[in-house]
């Protein structure tokens, strides 16, 4: 389907829809914010802001800090920046000098690093999974690599509960090897089902397992990916470099952006105390909490993605997009497919197209899903809310096939045709489209801020009346249109430029 079918004036409504929406929604959160600092409940989540941003009788604007993980990226940036710049020096001076030696750099710049700032057990923790994964793939045996990585998987999910550990370290260090492990899990993985294809030595493992720009803030690159190397003429460094420092200054300008927003926007207390959602004017418009839930959580990938991204380009490696705004996404699908493209890879190919060819029945569809998101539901941690979005993850995906399996049948392709023409067509597939873009746009809720606002939201949606529904769907089928306009324009360009190639 495609929303070049309408006419000029519905599309002007459906973009005139999503703004007012957006606008009218930020509003009422912006409103909440005195109300959220007077309750003397809440004065723990905020911390002190810019004193640039302070108020007429110069009383300094409260900061939201109750999301961990933009507030630990923080400290982690702040402890570890010397070493990005650091490798920014090594690489691009071993690249120029002495280019047999730029893996070395790397391993050089990661153990520096870690042996500087982690506590021994930590670093005897990460050198036992590294050494494991190398040892696993000699034996070229996916059976001994998936245990492995059950084993590990285990094992965080303990180390994660110890105490005694958490005390030694300290909470930042807690966190940040908690979350490298787990994405060293994927890369040894990786490494270990990708040598049975060719064999390498383990300097080229250690250069890929270790690359520090990717180790704890992602995303994640896979082995193939890291192979692919291109080298960058001498001509075009300079080039190279002004791309590098510019994709670094986006970073810059995104982190910069909702740090200021966080003085305005109280998004992420909103998801740690449902009592603050239920004070806006309506069930109608808490949904909009769950669309800004949505988008902090994509901008803060855009900042720690983006930076892995810069370096990894900047180092001639196939890094993975960058994440797709979610307000260009209106199928679950490609919120796997384009929000994280990494991750999709890896469940994909290991997973997923282990289990199940192209070919395969839909009954075996199915059960590969539910074992892909099986796996999802595992990595991410053993939770409640977890699992409740891994949950919905794939009974959307499956809801999701039946409907394209549905709407490609010739026989509703007929009758759609001759009882409503192309554009009425288009209306007809964008409304059964809406039924699942909204319980997969809330499902997100559920992995953003936790189990009781996604229960929250959830019902809302659809146990507060007709009414509620019926302006829900409107609005969402709106923001539907708007994302295929969205979708078939980037399309039309793509095709343009290959016309010109």
């Amino acid at each position: 389907m495609t929303a070049g079918l309408l006419s000029r004036f519905e599309k002007v409504l459906y973009f005139f829809v999503y703004i007012v929406y957006i606008v009218i929604g930020l509003y009422k959160i912006y409103v909440l914010r005195d109300r959220i600092v007077s309750s003397s409940q809440s004065q723990y989540n905020f911390v002190k802001g810019w004193s640039l941003l302070q108020r007429s009788n110069n009383e300094v604007r409260l900061r939201d800090a109750s999301n961990d993980e933009l507030e630990n990226f923080g400290d982690f940036i702040v402890v570890f920046w010397p070493f990005y710049l650091l490798h920014a020096i090594v690489s691009s001076v071993s690249r120029w000098r002495w280019p047999h030696l730029q893996r070395h750099g790397y391993i050089a710049v990661s153990s520096l690093a870690l042996t500087l700032k982690l506590h021994w057990s930590s670093q005897l923790m990460f050198v036992a999974l590294l050494l494991s994964y190398f040892l696993t793939a000699q034996r070229r045996s996916k059976r001994f690599t998936w245990l492995l990585s059950a084993i590990w998987l285990g094992i965080i999910n303990v180390a994660k509960n110890n105490q005694w550990w958490l005390d030694q370290v300290g909470y930042a260090e807690y966190v940040m090897l908690i979350v490298t492990l787990s994405w060293s899990v994927l890369r040894g993985c990786s490494y270990s089902l990708s040598r049975r294809r060719q064999p390498d030595d383990i300097v080229d493992y250690l250069s890929y397992a270790m690359y520090f720009p990717c180790l704890t803030y992602g995303p994640f690159i896979s082995y193939e990916r890291f192979k692919r190397v291109t080298a960058v003429p001498a001509q075009s460094s300079a080039q190279q470099w002004k791309r590098f420092l510019v994709a670094l200054l986006r970073v810059g300008f995104w982190w910069l952006l909702m740090q200021c927003a966080l003085h305005y926007l109280y998004i992420h207390y909103l998801a740690r105390d449902v009592r603050v959602v239920a004070m806006m004017d309506s069930v109608f418009w808490q949904h909009a909490a769950g669309y800004f839930m949505g988008q902090f959580f994509f901008l803060y990938y855009v900042v720690t993605y983006g930076l892995g991204i810069a370096f990894a380009e900047h180092d001639g490696i196939a890094a993975p997009q960058r994440p797709r705004c979610i307000g260009r996404i209106h199928f679950y699908s490609d919120m796997w497919k384009y929000f994280d493209e990494g991750l999709y890879e890896f469940l994909f190919q290991h997973i997923y197209a282990e289990l199940c060819g192209r070919d395969a029945s839909i009954g075996a569809k199915f059960g590969a899903t539910a074992l892909t998101f099986g796996f999802v539901f595992i990595w991410h941690g053993c939770y409640t809310y977890v699992l409740i979005w891994s949950i919905l993850n794939f009974l959307c995906l499956a809801a999701e096939k039946c409907f394209r399996a549905f709407i490609a049948m010739p026989a509703y392709q007929r009758w759609s045709l001759e009882h409503f023409g192309e554009g009425g067509a288009q209306r007809v597939y964008a409304l059964l489209a809406t039924q699942l873009f909204i319980p997969a746009a809330f499902s997100n809720v559920y992995f953003i801020g936790g189990q009781e606002i996604g229960d929250v939201l959830m019902r809302g949606a659809y146990l507060s009346g007709v009414g509620n529904y019926v302006a829900l769907c409107f609005c969402s089928y709106c923001f539907f249109q708007c994302s295929e306009m969205l979708l078939s324009g980037t399309s039309n360009r793509r095709l343009k430029q290959s016309d010109r190639l």
